[in-house]
């Protein structure tokens, strides 16, 4: 009896024309836009964690902000309460439709919020105005229908926005709580005022802060509480997908009947969550950044979280308690907190508390932007009063008159955002040109086309069988071919990287292997080694790609780059001899020669090998994987000076098929079985010249030298230059001891 008296104020035909005029367009712009929520989701989230945040752009709130403010004040009564009720109308099988629609219907975020940033304009006293009113107007140049969409805007708000969300709230505590009376409404009219007075950048910072508790506590509340009640997920899921298409209930009337429930069941899922009536572009409006189109790719993950994550939430408990009619779910409500006072039961109903709050204020906001579009700044201070003061009213009328208020409520709130969504809706699709190419400047201006691409390359990283796959290349390398054949493969390399064979200590057909080739020594005279005593030279030729102090434990390789001494030396019995003291690293492409030297004269103490992973060591890969150098096979060699230790630290990569030394012919890496091993040569006393081969990456890879603390200078190096081996890199300070000749 509840869910018709509740269902008998919405206009049922009015829902189906929405659902289908929403899908319509969104499909449309997936099609336009070349299916944008496919293509650029990692990308978006990566806009959304700050990654991608530029210092100088000009804003209130940084995407993060401006995604919490728009995403949570549409859980309540949005994504939650729209979730249950499609889930009344059109059973477990709406949950595929809505997967279904919000999928297609990403798109028209990404539109309107890149709209809103490109045309919105700012004040004399530097606040930013945006929303649909003001594309409708610049770009469609309809003065008129701008103003009348801020008009009726302003109503949706104000019911919607306000009166809803406020008798929701007030509704369950009273339900729920027992608590009666005007004591919900007023308090979060106080919390409302604390916030909107502080304008759009208090109210960024508060849903900021207060989304993520409201979200936490909301997923917290249904691990404990529902953990051990829930149906099994698969079994779940199957019911959905059967539902979708063969629904238990009987539905006379065939596909069409079916077509017509569940789009009434989706219809009033996207009303729920504000879809289409231009709330998120008011809200993104304000965001600082320096392309539109970033912030409208972060906009689409709110569909993403609605559709995807929040109603398949509410769906699968409501279903595990078979509450599919309003009186049931009014039931399971009760049940649930009735009496029940344990602190996972009130955290559960403090998501709601805070969704309500986020929720009036991300309305409140964008009703203000409307009253301010259509009456001037001047009419700021009448909005407010006028938005507490029906909010208040309406939840007096509810005090008074029973819950008859909230279904009026919700019905007229419902028509309003319709009505609210079409000329929205079609200047969208009037406009997508703009957004398009906005996107375009985007990822062509700012590089983000390489982002996507450096993000699947890093995925694909992730997934491979590195090690596998570097010992077969590492076999292939070695295969010894025909000569019609090792030869040609040979010479197209070398003009590929454009290697100076005439260095080459043999003619490139004397060698019987790429891996030969690739390791090959160099003429005597290729090279010549700086000979002071107290200089450290390159060991390799190389780019150099960072250098300088090690602050306390932490090498910063460059920005947003470091990696820990501790972590890179395995927990060595060195590590305070290189804490604080220098480093350098040299990066060997393919192009160059890859035999190791010695940096300086000295006596070998020992190795330490760490049988890691095998990524690459590429500049996409060191700044895109974090720690890269401690996660990848390393053979670090330790070398006493007379002035003090040095780490000769030689880290493996993919397609590395070995690291090989020349002071001990046991040491084999990137085998099939491989162990942790330290080895000190106590016994014996291994002695090498400066310049003195070291040992070789059979293929291209890193070299981190590690000089002890207070004991050396560098010269002055330029980072991502080319070195030789044999070149100074820096003196030494003084002796501390004295080895043989």
């Amino acid at each position: 009896m509840l869910q018709f008296h509740f269902f008998q104020f919405l206009d049922w035909d009015l829902l189906k024309f929405f659902f289908y005029f929403l899908s319509f367009i969104g499909v449309f712009l997936t099609i336009r836009l070349r299916f944008p929520q496919l293509r650029f989701l990692f990308l978006a989230i990566k806009i959304f964690s700050g990654n991608m945040d530029y210092k100088g752009s000009r804003g209130r709130l940084v995407h993060s902000q401006a995604f919490f403010s728009g995403t949570a004040s549409s859980l309540l009564p949005g994504a939650v309460i729209g979730s249950a009720l499609a889930l009344m109308i059109g059973g477990p099988g709406v949950l595929f439709w809505i997967w279904i629609s919000s999928f297609f219907i990403m798109p028209l975020r990404f539109v309107s919020s890149t709209l809103a940033i490109r045309f919105r304009t700012k004040t004399v006293s530097g606040r930013y105005l945006s929303g649909p009113m003001y594309f409708i107007e610049s770009a469609l140049k309809a003065r008129w229908l701008a103003v009348g969409f801020a008009a009726i805007g302003l109503l949706t708000v104000l019911v919607m926005g306000g009166v809803v969300p406020m008798l929701y709230v007030t509704h369950i505590a009273n339900r729920v709580f027992e608590i009666n009376g005007m004591t919900v409404p007023f308090l979060l009219s106080v919390i409302l005022v604390f916030i909107v007075l502080g304008g759009i950048r208090r109210v960024g910072k508060i849903s900021a802060y207060l989304a993520p508790i409201g979200i936490f506590l909301f997923f917290m509340g249904y691990f404990f509480l529902f953990k051990g009640s829930l149906m099994n997920f698969k079994d779940f899921i199957w019911l959905s997908f059967k539902e979708a298409f063969q629904p238990t209930a009987a539905i006379t009337g065939g596909g069409f009947a079916l077509a017509r429930i569940y789009s009434m069941a989706s219809g009033i899922f996207f009303v729920s969550t504000e879809t289409g009536i231009g709330k998120s572009a008011g809200l993104s409006g304000v965001v600082r950044t320096d392309y539109p189109a970033k912030q409208g790719l972060v906009s689409m993950l709110a569909t993403f979280f609605e559709g995807f994550i929040i109603s398949t939430l509410v769906v699968y408990v409501l279903s595990s308690y078979g509450a599919f009619k309003m009186e049931e779910q009014l039931v399971f409500l009760n049940a649930l907190f009735q009496g029940n006072t344990n602190p996972v039961n009130i955290a559960f109903f403090g998501s709601f508390l805070l969704f309500g709050v986020v929720s009036i204020t991300g309305w409140f906001y964008t009703g203000e932007q409307k009253a301010l579009y259509v009456f001037g700044e001047k009419f700021a201070n009448f909005f407010r009063i006028l938005f507490l003061f029906t909010i208040l009213a309406v939840a007096y009328l509810y005090v008074k008159n029973g819950e008859q208020i909230l279904f009026e409520a919700f019905g007229l709130g419902y028509s309003l955002s319709i009505i609210t969504a079409v000329p929205v809706l079609i200047s969208l699709v009037l406009l997508e040109k703009i957004a398009r190419t906005e996107l375009k400047r985007f990822l062509t201006e700012s590089g983000a086309r390489y982002e996507v691409l450096k993000d699947f390359y890093l995925l694909i990283l992730s997934i491979v069988p590195k090690n596998l796959l570097s010992r077969l290349f590492g076999l292939l390398a070695s295969s010894r071919l025909p000569r019609f054949i090792l030869i040609p493969i040979l010479k197209a390399f070398a003009r590929a990287y454009k290697i100076n064979v005439d260095e080459a200590e043999l003619e490139i057909q004397e060698y019987n292997s790429l891996n030969e080739f690739f390791t090959r020594a160099l003429k005597a005279e290729a090279r010549i080694i700086d000979s002071a005593d107290d200089e450290m030279v390159s060991p390799v030729d190389a780019k150099i790609t960072g250098y300088g102090d090690i602050n306390q434990r932490i090498i910063i390789q460059a920005k947003g780059v470091d990696y820990n001494l501790k972590e890179l030396l395995g927990g060595s019995k060195y590590l305070e001899d290189f804490t604080n003291g220098k480093y350098i690293t040299f990066y060997l492409s393919p192009q160059d020669y890859h035999r190791i030297h010695s940096p300086a004269y000295g006596k070998i103490l020992g190795y330490y090998y760490e049988p890691g992973k095998l990524f690459p060591v590429n500049e996409l890969a060191v700044f895109g994987i974090r720690g890269l150098f401690p996660k990848n096979e390393r053979l670090i060699t330790y070398l006493q000076t007379e002035y003090g230790k040095v780490a000769v630290i030689k880290v493996g990569a993919s397609n590395v098929g070995r690291i090989r030394v020349t002071y001990d012919n046991k040491i084999v890496t990137n085998t099939l079985i491989r162990t942790t091993r330290t080895v000190e040569y106590k016994e014996v006393s291994i002695m090498i010249d400066k310049g003195a081969e070291l040992g070789r990456f059979e293929m291209g890879s890193t070299v981190i030298l590690l000089m002890e603390k207070d004991t050396f200078q560098f010269s002055s190096l330029v980072v991502n230059e080319k070195i030789t081996y044999g070149t100074t890199i820096g003196k030494f300070k003084k002796k501390k001891c004295k080895l043989p000749k």
